[in-house]
Formats: structure tokens, C-alpha cells, sequence
């Protein structure tokens, strides 16, 4: 049940082609975790050029989309101006389902007061070599597998792949590619976690990091995966949670420390606070993960509150499976009750 309702989420989140020309409406405007900048404020401030920003997007035209864009960026810069606000960031998600193309945005703001969200690692200086191509290898790669699904032609069964993170597989092109990066791994791993630590490209260190996931030893890669938690670019985060997901579904003999990962409920990116959710669901049933979780159940009563359907329905699914309780969801005073008696150690 609870794989299918995170497929069912992954989902709303595509856009199948019959919908492709289809015009989304702007359905709601989030703040995540902000008194500096209430969420009845952004809606006042900028409901309007949000509303903008979806009539560009809806044209469908190379320029309009430019536009779109360079909108969302200056009411970026006006949220960041708000007293009070360290860092904002405005995220845009289109979900569709067969009767509706919703449009979502979401302020995902750091206040001052709360300045210690955005302590991560600094972000690295150095300008690596790809290592024998791998890098670009792995580009090639996704975009061939997204290429492969867009025309229906990737196989539906989820594939034997050699690493411990499975994105694509199937056909003769895939496979090579996985021999690849099983080789690069093992005969290039000094100088992939040399770009995983070092390099300034943030996108460089996501795909080191999914190359480094076909190690043959499983607490290599989940080591590797809770040191790129801290990383100060929400790519690589996420990169990390994401393989950590493939290993908790399917190597349940690898053990995960969630300490680096309970954090990352509170993220200063909704698609990361998503991918945390989604690792942490399957985790939930396991007794000992599960009281592990209740320090976070407040972060998930908070993150209920999101009207973004996958914020919303993972946070939901997740603190109803760490506290037993079947309350409605929008009872948000029963769930903060029992948020805090969880997070003090004592849920009933």
C-alpha cells in the first residue's frame, strides 16, 4: 500500500502527452517554514505575477518559458528582501491527474532567526577532469532512459542492475552503460569521490555520486551518501537520498543511519524534504527506524500543512504510519498533540 501511494504521487508529478497542451491553473501558494514572510503575505505580494508566471508557462513558446523564468527569479529576489528572511527560493510543480493540470508554488524560506538550516558544507573551489568520461557518461545515460520512457519503450519491470541504484535498465544501451560504471567505480573511485568532495560544480558531484553507487560493498555507498547530505547544493542531497531510497526497497540487508537523513524533513529545498519523505516511508514500519522517527514528527505536522500534493500526502502517510493514528488530516491539532508528546519521547 504504501509503495503504491508513492508511485501514484510520482505519478501527478509527469506529464502523460495527452495532457501535454493542456493549461495549468495556479491551485495554491505555499510558505514553508517562515514567520518573516507569512504565507497570506506572499499570496498578497506576488499572487499576481505567480498568476503570470503560469499564463507564460502556458503558451508553450521557447521565449515565454525565458520570461516565466526570469520572473520567478525577481520575485525570488523581492521574497529575499523581506525583513527578517535569510535565503528564499521559489519552486514551481506542475501535477496532473485525469481531470485536472494544477500548478503549485512554494516559497521555501530560511529566516535569519533560523539561520542554522543553511549550515552546510562550503561549496568546493576545484575544477576536476571527468573521470574517463564517466561524468558525461551518466548524463548520457539518464537522458537516454528519459528519452526511451517519453516514447514507451522502456521495459516495465524494474531491471537487475549491478550497483546499489537503479534508475534505468533493460535494453542492450542501458546495460552497457551499468558495466560501465561498475568498471569506472572500481577502477575510478580515487578520482570520483576526488570530484565528490572537491569539485564546484554542484551537478558534477550528484552524478560522481551516482557512479560511486555501483561499489560493490554497501556501507561504502551509504557512508558516502550520509557525508553528501551535508553538501551545500540541493543536487547532491538529493542524489543521496535517492540512492539511499533504491537501497532501503530493494538491499534490505544494508543497514541506513538515519541521523543525517531525519534532518533533511526541515530542508531549505521542497525536493529535498519530498525525497527524505519518500526514503523514510518504508523505513516507518520497522520498529526501530520507526521510534528513531519521532523526534520528526513535528516536521511532518508542519509539512502537512503544504497544500503541494506530494508534501502534503507523503508527510501525511508518513506520521500516520510512525504514530498508528488514523486521524483526518486536516485535524492538524490532534497531530501536533501528538507530534510533540512523540518528540519528547512519550507518544501515547
Amino acid at each position: 500500500m504504501v509503495r503504491g501511494l508513492i508511485l501514484v504521487i510520482a505519478m501527478l508529478c509527469v506529464a502523460p502527452s495527452a495532457f501535454a497542451q493542456s493549461s495549468a491553473t495556479l491551485r495554491a501558494i505555499d510558505v514553508y517554514r517562515s514567520s518573516a514572510l507569512p504565507a497570506g503575505d506572499a499570496r498578497k505580494r506576488f499572487g499576481a505575477e505567480l498568476r503570470e508566471i503560469a499564463a507564460l508557462r502556458n503558451s508553450r513558446r521557447p521565449s515565454a518559458d525565458k520570461q516565466a523564468e526570469a520572473l520567478r527569479r525577481r520575485v525570488e529576489l523581492k521574497a529575499a528582501r523581506t525583513p527578517g528572511v535569510a535565503s528564499v527560493e521559489v519552486h514551481l510543480s506542475e501535477y496532473y491527474t485525469s481531470v485536472d493540470h494544477a500548478l503549485y508554488a512554494v516559497f521555501d524560506v530560511v529566516d535569519a532567526a533560523d539561520s542554522f538550516r543553511l549550515s552546510f558544507t562550503p561549496t568546493p573551489k576545484a575544477r576536476i577532469p571527468d573521470p574517463d568520461g564517466l561524468l558525461a557518461a551518466w548524463k548520457s545515460f539518464v537522458d537516454l532512459g528519459e528519452m526511451l520512457s517519453r516514447r514507451g519503450q522502456m521495459p516495465v519491470e524494474r531491471p537487475v542492475c549491478p550497483g546499489f541504484y537503479c534508475l534505468w535498465g533493460g535494453t542492450p544501451e542501458l546495460d552497457a552503460a551499468h558495466k560501465r560504471f561498475v568498471d569506472g567505480a572500481e577502477n575510478r573511485g580515487t578520482e570520483l569521490r576526488r570530484v565528490l568532495s572537491a569539485d564546484a560544480d554542484g551537478g558534477k558531484r550528484a552524478a560522481a555520486l551516482f557512479v560511486l553507487s555501483y561499489q560493490s560493498a554497501g556501507e561504502k555507498v551509504t557512508r558516502l551518501c550520509r557525508e553528501a547530505l551535508s553538501d551545500h547544493d540541493a543536487r547532491v542531497r538529493g542524489a543521496a537520498l535517492q540512492i539511499l531510497a533504491d537501497i532501503v526497497n530493494n538491499h534490505k540487508d544494508v543497514e541506513i543511519n538515519l541521523d543525517a537523513v531525519l534532518p533533511r524533513l526541515d530542508d531549505p529545498a521542497a525536493g529535498v524534504r519530498g525525497k527524505a519523505m519518500g526514503l523514510l516511508v518504508p523505513l516507518a514500519e520497522k520498529p526501530a527506524y520507526r521510534k528513531k522517527m519521532f523526534s520528526a514528527a513535528p516536521r511532518l505536522a508542519v509539512l502537512m500543512r503544504v497544500e503541494q500534493p506530494e508534501s502534503r500526502d507523503l508527510s501525511f502517510t508518513l506520521l500516520g504510519l510512525i504514530s498508528g493514528k488514523n486521524w483526518d488530516r486536516l485535524d492538524f491539532a490532534a497531530w501536533d498533540a501528538w507530534a510533540a508528546k512523540a518528540a519528547a519521547g512519550k507518544p501515547d
